[in-house]
């Protein structure tokens, strides 16, 4: 196992991407600490799911916009599995208004918790970290919005680019301690789950084609396909990736522009933390 003894909080990972990465670490030993706005049926099936992968499982209630509530959040955490090995900042909520409309409101409410949030709860568990003397892991998820721009997207973007320009600066100050730090840029990752038994129709024929004609491989992303670059990141085989922004997306950087029109249609949100997350 990979991970066997190390403990990880990931925020918004009740479902999706945030869930798939819980599963991906607690199946190679890791302990995990699931975070979402509100405790429901989908929270309670993911917990009893990593259960069965007989490690320990912790869940904290938190707004990540709230500094408040991330710091009662980690310390919480670092107390209950007895330090925090590692972060991943997942969760976010994203408002899609063309430029001319968007709302100071707006702007507060996203950066609160894509990119703030993000900031904080990473400078939270640094100083966990920092204090046991143990080093650790910070993986931000980013997104190709990132690099380049799409209609209704202008706060996401900033947000996103923040990401990525943050993860460097953590690196270059944090590396003395042992905290190495990256971010993730999936591209079109569908967060959806769909019977065990019809699962494997996810990158068929007839699913999202109209997304997967700009991706160079031809098929649609999966939340494993990030689970697995995070644990890559916070095994041994990370121990030398630092500051980077690493893009998951198939080939489809190398094949922007797309169409906004297509894009609207097809774009695959990769967080659910959205759809509890209330304005």
């Amino acid at each position: 196992m990979l991970l066997e003894g190390k403990n990880a909080l990931i925020t918004g990972s009740k479902q999706g991407i945030g869930k798939a990465i819980a599963i991906q670490l607690a199946s190679h030993g890791c302990s995990i600490g699931l975070n979402d706005i509100v405790r429901d049926t989908y929270a309670n099936e993911t917990i009893n799911l990593l259960r069965e992968y007989g490690v320990k499982v912790s869940w904290y209630k938190a707004d990540i916009s709230s500094k408040m509530q991330t710091d009662k959040m980690i310390k919480s955490f670092s107390d209950k599995h007895n330090g925090i090995d590692i972060l991943i900042n997942n969760a976010v909520s994203s408002i899609k208004k063309p430029f001319v409309q968007i709302t100071e409101d707006d702007w507060e409410f996203e950066v609160g918790n894509a990119l703030k949030g993000y900031l904080f709860c990473s400078q939270a568990a640094a100083k966990e970290m920092i204090k046991k003397k143990t080093g650790g892991r910070i993986v931000s998820i980013s997104s190709v919005h990132s690099f380049v721009a799409a209609k209704n997207d202008t706060v996401y973007g900033i947000c996103k680019a923040g990401i990525n320009r943050m993860t460097m600066s953590m690196a270059r100050e944090l590396g003395e301690h042992n905290i190495i730090c990256n971010a993730i840029a999936p591209g079109y990752i569908d967060p959806g789950e769909l019977p065990k038994q019809k699962e494997h129709l996810r990158s068929g024929k007839g699913y999202a084609d109209n997304a997967k004609k700009y991706i160079p491989l031809g098929i649609g992303g999966k939340p494993n396909n990030i689970a697995g670059m995070v644990l890559a990141l916070c095994s041994s085989f990370g121990d030398y990736v630092n500051g980077q922004t690493i893009t998951v997306d198939g080939g489809l950087l190398t094949r922007f522009p797309v169409p906004d029109q297509e894009q609207s249609e097809d774009e695959l949100n990769y967080s659910n933390y959205a759809s509890s997350k209330k304005l």
